[in-house]
C-alpha cells in the first residue's frame, strides 16, 4: 500500500514534458523495440534536446521502468481500493477488470511497449519493476479463489484461469485485435461465473461498488 500511494504521489507530480516523453517512447517500442530505439529519437519525437529529456528521466531504463509504473498504477490501486470494500468477490472481479481494461485501453502503447520488451524479465536492473509486474497475478488469483468459496465462480484451477485473463489484455493493447473492454469484461465473467444468467445482476453490483474515479489517465 505504501509503494501504491508512492506511485500516486509520482503520477502527479508528473509534469506535461514527462508525460510527452512517456507517450513517445512507448509509442517508439512499441514499433521497433526497446533495444533499437534511442533516448535522441525519443527526444525528437517529443520536440526537445536530448539534453532536456535528461532533465525528467536519467536513462532509457527509467523511462521504461516509468512506463511499468504508468501502466500498472491504476490497476494496483483499484485493487487495493477494493480490498477494503464489502461485496462479494465476483462483484469486485468485474470491477477491477473493467476498470484495468478500460485504463490499459485508453493507451495502448503503454503495455504494448512493454509486452514486447524481454529486458523487463532479463535485466536485473529491472528487479524493482518485475516485482511490480509480479502483484497482478495474485490480485486475480485472489479475487477468483474469493469467488469459487462464495460460490459465485465454476470450479477451475485459480492460477490457470488468471493466465488466461492477464493474456486478454493483448486484446486491448494491439490494434489489430481491437476488441472492446466490455466484451472482454462479458466473455471472461460468463466463463467463469457459476451461473452465467447472473451476469446481469452482477454487472449493475459492480457498476454502483464507490471507489474513487479519480486517477491520472496514461498520456495518450
Amino acid at each position: 500500500m505504501a509503494y501504491l500511494r508512492c506511485m500516486s504521489g509520482e503520477a502527479a507530480r508528473r509534469s506535461p514534458t514527462a508525460d510527452r516523453i512517456l507517450r513517445a517512447a512507448a509509442e517508439l517500442i512499441s514499433l521497433r523495440g526497446y533495444s533499437a530505439t534511442s533516448t535522441r529519437e525519443i527526444a525528437a519525437a517529443v520536440g526537445v534536446e536530448q539534453p532536456a529529456l535528461y532533465k525528467h528521466f536519467s536513462s532509457k531504463k527509467d523511462i521504461l521502468a516509468a512506463l511499468v509504473r504508468l501502466a500498472l498504477e491504476r490497476p494496483l490501486a483499484v485493487a487495493d481500493e477494493l480490498a477494503a470494500v464489502r461485496a462479494p468477490a465476483v462483484v469486485k472481479l468485474h470491477r477491477w477488470l473493467q476498470e484495468a481494461y478500460e485504463y490499459v485501453n485508453r493507451s495502448p502503447n503503454v503495455l504494448a511497449a512493454l509486452i514486447i520488451t524481454p529486458e523487463l524479465q532479463q535485466d536485473d536492473a529491472f528487479a524493482a519493476e518485475q516485482a511490480l509486474v509480479s502483484k497482478i497475478e495474485p490480485v486475480i488469483v485472489d479475487l477468483i479463489r474469493a469467488g469459487q468459496d462464495e460460490g459465485d465462480v465454476r470450479e477451475l484451477n485459480p492460477v490457470s484461469a488468471a493466465r488466461l485473463i492477464e493474456a486478454m489484455f493483448d486484446a486491448v493493447t494491439f490494434p489489430d485485435l481491437a476488441v472492446d473492454p466490455v466484451e472482454i469484461v462479458e466473455f471472461t465473467l460468463v466463463a467463469l461465473l457459476s451461473d452465467p444468467a447472473r451476469l446481469p445482476e452482477i454487472r449493475s453490483a459492480a457498476d454502483a461498488l464507490e471507489i474513487s474515479t479519480e486517477s491520472v489517465h496514461p498520456p495518450r
